[in-house]
């Protein structure tokens, strides 16, 4: 796996906030978020090694992808910072903290959970053929995408955010796509969940069948710094089908984690 991912960056400033995005988007996902939060503190999203130009030289594993998070942050010399994730994002952003705590100064996590589906192997067996059967008559994924997104996001979205959207995907590899979801089956960090020692946001859409709602809910009620917001109307990706609801929430979370700093 490559050493360093790819990143776009904005602003500069404050307590970082570092974005990671979900599995079928790169990087300019979060463009509307660097906008926005870059205006205020250094933002940086990442681009998942083996997603962007360069090729990944293995299979992720989730020790490979934290250790490539603590060395894009190496880089841009960030010591601490506020990491937000979505979806797999989001269960990158677990198993960093759980591997390098003192580099967490809070988690935003996005339509994600603490460990994929159900434990049974034939359940997940299942769920893998299918999802790649499903990506049988494309050949490349940027022509999967617009039928992804179709599920994922509310239709009243703004064509240009759901123009957004696919153009993220555009320059997925298939494998890799299907690398990681193989990888996204064996996330298991719900033991470790109430361990987490920094405050934590979970935000889900409304109508999100991807990562619902009451999980979520379950999962802040399962962590000391959790808390839980439901985003209404929204989907699975909520910070690109309304990004001002989205940042909303987001800048609440982290004016009130200034606020405690400060005092």
């Amino acid at each position: 796996m490559n050493a360093l991912p790819a990143w776009l960056a904005s602003g500069r400033g404050g307590i970082p906030l570092v974005m990671l995005h979900g599995m079928g988007s790169t990087a300019s996902i979060w463009l509307p978020q660097l906008e926005h939060f870059g205006r205020t503190r250094l933002t940086v999203a990442w681009t998942m090694p083996g997603y962007g130009p360069e090729p990944a030289s293995a299979a992720p594993s989730w020790e490979g992808l934290a250790d490539a998070l603590r060395a894009m942050l190496d880089a841009l010399e960030i010591g601490r910072a506020h990491i937000l994730g979505h979806s797999i994002g989001g269960m990158i952003a677990q198993e960093f903290y759980h591997r390098h705590p003192q580099r967490v100064q809070s988690l935003v996590l996005s339509a994600t959970s603490s460990a994929f589906g159900s434990t049974d192997a034939a359940w997940k067996e299942a769920f893998l053929r299918q999802r790649t059967d499903a990506m049988q008559p494309y050949e490349h994924f940027a022509d999967a995408a617009p039928t992804l997104l179709d599920g994922f996001m509310n239709p009243a979205t703004p064509s240009a955010l759901r123009a957004l959207a696919e153009l993220s995907a555009s320059g997925i590899d298939k494998q890799r796509y299907l690398d990681a979801m193989r990888l996204l089956v064996t996330f298991d960090r719900r033991a470790d969940f109430q361990r987490i020692d920094v405050p934590v946001l979970l935000l889900a859409g409304e109508h999100d069948t991807q990562a619902p709602p009451k999980g979520m809910q379950r999962l802040a009620q399962s962590g000391a710094n959790a808390r839980f917001q439901e985003l209404p109307a929204l989907r699975h990706m909520a910070n690109i089908e309304s990004p001002g609801t989205f940042n909303q929430a987001v800048d609440a979370f982290l004016a009130a984690q200034h606020q405690v700093t400060e005092s």
